[in-house]
């Protein structure tokens, strides 16, 4: 059952209730049924007295109603900011009223005639006007009937918003002085024209149309404080009287009154670097999410550092792209690229892989041996959020038709809205002290005479994504943020590492994963490309691979009989140890590099084609020796064969044709005779002769009985072997 106490305040709920208006309970006795009630106004009266009983009546039924008032803003301050002038103010009037209110009869004061002769008492006693009194006691009534109540009430003091007004002849501001002296340069008393002009002019600047505020106020002087000229006449317009100018103060001093200090924050930085750098921050990237693998945030930088071919020290190939992967939830980097592939889907999505797939492996290919709980983070997230560069095409969407993965696209110069990603750069370039590596990129600017530090490059790519794992390592494992921590989470005493809050999730089954079958995942994340089938295996970027479940189908026997054919492969570009095809029933199944080419063992296919393109280059130094040796060849083949012509021209001719190609089988005999004959064999080559007989001699004469024409005679025979032509 409701029930009034006093300083309750109470107001009328329906028409017909007897209380008038806003009203509060200044005091009741349930004895005498007698309370009495203060009306809540602007120009208050005296208390009035009712019947206890039939407030309670109305209040019951709801025809009236209480309420909670706000207190005034000048009682809403605590007794620490208070200051010893107001504090005397208020317990002044106070002592003004002390006996009024503190009676040793409760209530004397709303006694029927009791207050005009208190009230004339106290103010006899104090020597103060009877209105004051009753102003301190209305003031202290209607406030809550508290000793702040009577505290001064400057809330409004000085006309706040009000134009001031100046009275005849006198000018706003100090008086000017020039070496000593008064001078009549005073501010003008500006209208609302004036005012109109500055707020025009001073617009240019808050909006960034002008460097500084000085050139604004030239520019509103020179539009709106100039005397005008008919059309076709002078070019410099002159300006008005100084007494009829507003002055540089007026015109900062009312541009800012109309333009605050956030609007030409915002006006002059413009709305995306407001956005991004200025705008009022109400809550984290955490805010809403559910646990580890709810959001994942995707960015790549260019390292800050040249690195070398892991062919050729000498060879400088540039700078490397590293893209990191971040559990937006408990900070830990889950997945990184480290490769030569420019910021675009074809990093992106092998970040992406690393990030779904076990680091055991990974690490030991970089030379960086772990156990699995280390970096345990394999699992696919629900929601990426990337740049649009990396993310805006079919391929990525396939991201979210083919593995359930929402994507996130963040507007162009808006990197807060992956901040937790954004800044793990910076960690990691102090981590890793790469700005002290050989090779690496100075912050300031090269100045004339310096070496150039890219001369200073060491590190290869292999070498380089060592260092960034085991920054990664220690990252995920050091990295304390113990504003992550939740309240679960410093009961169960977690450490606020990203490690520590993901082994916690773990434990405690907050990981809400997204999972999906490794087929998918390779098949929407691996980069693919086209190999060919041949007799020697599967040729994929001048690579050959073979697998059992090719040979068995005689897939390389087909192609030595029937020739090459075409085939899809998917490959890790940070390995080319293997690929990946798919069999009849599109399952995925891995080729192994083949024995004999165990000269890319150990490589990433980035690295293989810049070493084969390299090697393919030829120096301008090799191409004028070769250009040379070739113009000296043409020479000498020249010079050889002009030789034969005049040799050839000092012989007798041949009178016809018949004569000339008639002896070609004897003249190519006695040539091969002449030649056995002028050979020079080495003198250990052939078995030496013993002495020979008389019967051997006389074989050896049998053998060329035919004399100086035995090669004619050779042919003659030939021709008469069966079959051979007449």
């Amino acid at each position: 059952m409701p029930h009034l106490n006093i300083n309750d305040a109470i107001e009328p709920a329906t028409e017909t209730a007897e209380l008038p208006q806003l009203a509060r309970v200044l005091w009741l006795d349930a004895i005498t049924d007698q309370i009495v009630l203060f009306n809540i106004t602007e120009t208050p009266k005296k208390p009035w007295v009712t019947r206890l009983s039939e407030l309670t009546s109305l209040l019951d039924n709801g025809d009236i109603k209480t309420v909670a008032i706000v207190p005034s803003p000048f009682m809403l301050r605590i007794e620490e900011d208070l200051s010893e002038k107001e504090k005397a103010f208020r317990d002044k009037n106070w002592l003004r009223i002390q006996d009024l209110i503190e009676t040793e009869i409760p209530g004397e004061i709303f006694q029927p005639g009791a207050m005009g002769r208190l009230i004339a008492n106290q103010a006899q006693k104090c020597k103060i006007p009877k209105k004051t009194v009753y102003r301190l006691l209305y003031r202290y009534w209607m406030n809550g009937q508290v000793r702040n109540a009577l505290l001064p009430n400057r809330f409004n003091s000085g006309g706040p918003g009000k134009p001031k007004q100046y009275r005849y002849g006198k000018k706003p501001g100090r008086k000017a002085h020039f070496q000593g002296e008064e001078v009549d340069t005073q501010s003008k008393i500006l209208t609302e024209a004036d005012k109109s002009c500055i707020r025009v002019g001073f617009s240019l600047f808050a909006t960034g149309k002008v460097g500084t505020i000085a050139d604004a106020y030239i520019k509103m002087l020179r539009r709106f404080y100039t005397s005008k000229t008919l059309p076709g006449g002078s070019v410099e317009l002159p300006l008005l009287p100084q007494k009829d100018l507003p002055t540089a103060r007026q015109f900062a001093y009312w541009g800012h009154k109309a333009y605050d200090d956030i609007t030409v924050l915002r006006g002059r930085s413009g709305e995306r670097n407001w956005q991004k750098d200025h705008r009022p921050l109400t809550g984290t990237v955490r805010d809403g999410l559910r646990g580890p693998c709810h959001l994942f945030e995707i960015d790549a930088t260019v390292a800050d550092i040249y690195l070398v071919s892991r062919y050729n020290r000498d060879w400088v190939i540039g700078r490397p792209v590293v893209y990191v992967i971040i559990d937006t939830f408990s900070g830990m980097i889950a997945g990184v690229y480290v490769g030569l592939e420019g910021p675009s889907w074809n990093g992106a999505r092998q970040a992406l892989f690393n990030a779904f797939t076990p680091k055991k492996s990974f690490c030991a290919d970089t030379g960086v041996e772990i156990s699995a709980d280390e970096w345990p983070c394999h699992h696919l997230p629900h929601e990426i959020f990337a740049d649009r560069g990396e993310m805006l095409g079919q391929a990525a969407e396939g991201l979210a038709s083919g593995l359930r993965i929402n994507l996130g696209i963040a507007p162009p110069y808006r990197p807060d809205w992956k901040a937790i990603v954004e800044s793990s750069f910076k960690v990691l370039n102090v981590t890793t002290q790469i700005h002290w590596i050989p090779g690496a990129v100075r912050k300031r600017n090269k100045e004339r005479g310096d070496r150039d530090y890219r001369l200073d490059a060491t590190l290869n790519l292999a070498e380089f994504t060592k260092i960034i794992v085991q920054g990664i390592l220690y990252y995920n494992k050091h990295n304390r943020q113990p504003d992550r921590l939740s309240k679960e989470m410093i009961a169960d005493q977690v450490e606020p590492t990203p490690i520590g809050i993901w082994n916690w999730a773990l434990r405690n089954a907050r990981i809400d994963e997204n999972v999906q079958a490794d087929e998918l995942i390779y098949l929407h994340l691996l980069p693919r490309d086209r190999g060919s089938i041949q007799k020697g295996g599967i040729k994929f970027k001048g690579m050959f691979y073979v697998c059992d479940w090719a040979v068995e189908q005689n897939w390389f026997a087909r192609a030595r009989h029937r020739g090459v054919s075409s085939i899809l492969c998917w490959y890790d570009p940070n390995s080319t140890e293997h690929i990946w095809i798919q069999n009849d029933q599109s399952n995925f199944l891995r080729c192994d590099l083949r024995k004999s080419e165990d000269r890319y063992h150990g490589y990433r296919f980035d690295e293989v084609i810049d070493m084969l393109a390299i090697i393919k280059e030829e120096s301008p130094e090799s191409k004028y020796t070769k250009l040379v040796s070739k113009v000296s060849l043409d020479a000498q083949i020249s010079g050889v064969v002009n030789a034969a012509k005049k040799d050839k021209s000092l012989t007798t001719d041949v009178s016809t044709k018949s004569e000339k190609l008639g002896n070609i089988r004897s003249n190519r005999a006695n040539e091969r005779l002449q030649e056995r004959m002028e050979s020079l064999a080495p003198d250990d080559l052939r078995i030496p002769v013993p002495p020979q007989s008389d019967a051997i001699t006389s074989v050896g004469v049998a053998e060329n009985y035919a004399g100086a024409r035995s090669a004619e005679v050779i042919d003659l025979l030939s021709r008469l072997r069966p079959g051979a032509k007449k």
